[in-house]
């Protein structure tokens, strides 16, 4: 596992399916020059999504051989699919980057939580149920993948309060505003002007 640097902060973004964390987290991450460690999965690709971008898509064999050579700091199965961060991906972030960002469930910002202590801020995005359920529709979800998304969102919300920071997403604009202030304090570059 990659050990942390003084300076080096892990930034997790997570909340409920449809919430915009991604969107949110890009814009912040863009804003503040902060590099994504992109998760491994064995899901099949979705049309808009691109290799090393969205994911590393892996097969389920491919998975399981670095898994077995312990490369995961952090794993995970939703839907039947195994997601996974490995440490060397970390730790080439790093090399560029004195800050990084991940996005993930509930369960692997807990998992991130426990493994680096108060070097990992989770920021949990979120929105009302009926904005979620607006927004996947508009995204062109199925009724199935919506209704199995929500089934979770009361426990989504829950995880809320565990969280260092949290931001309803209801205006894009606003939400990265001030998120990005927010982090800004906290990394201490007074990069935002904060009037």
């Amino acid at each position: 596992m990659y050990t942390l640097k003084d300076k080096e902060l892990i930034f997790v973004f997570t909340g409920p399916h449809g919430a915009g964390r991604k969107t949110v987290a890009e814009m912040s991450g863009s804003t503040l020059d902060m590099k994504q460690v992109i998760s491994c999965t064995t899901r099949p690709k979705r049309p808009a999504e691109v290799e090393g971008q969205d994911y590393y898509f892996l097969t389920p064999d491919q998975f399981a051989e670095a898994q077995t050579r312990d490369e995961f700091v952090e794993l995970s199965t939703i839907n039947n699919h195994f997601y996974g961060i490995r440490s060397n991906d970390i730790q080439r972030m790093f090399l560029t980057s004195g800050s990084i960002y991940l996005i993930l469930n509930r369960f692997g910002a807990a998992t991130l939580k426990k493994l680096y202590g108060d070097k990992v801020v989770r920021i949990f995005i979120y929105a009302n149920r009926d904005i979620l359920e607006k927004r996947l529709r508009e995204s062109g979800d199925s009724d199935t993948d919506i209704q199995q998304y929500l089934s979770h969102y009361e426990e989504e919300m829950a995880y809320r309060d565990e969280c260092e920071h949290a931001f309803e997403n209801v205006d894009l604009a606003h939400t990265v505003f001030d998120l990005t202030k927010t982090l800004d304090r906290t990394l201490g570059r007074n990069l935002v002007d904060l009037d």
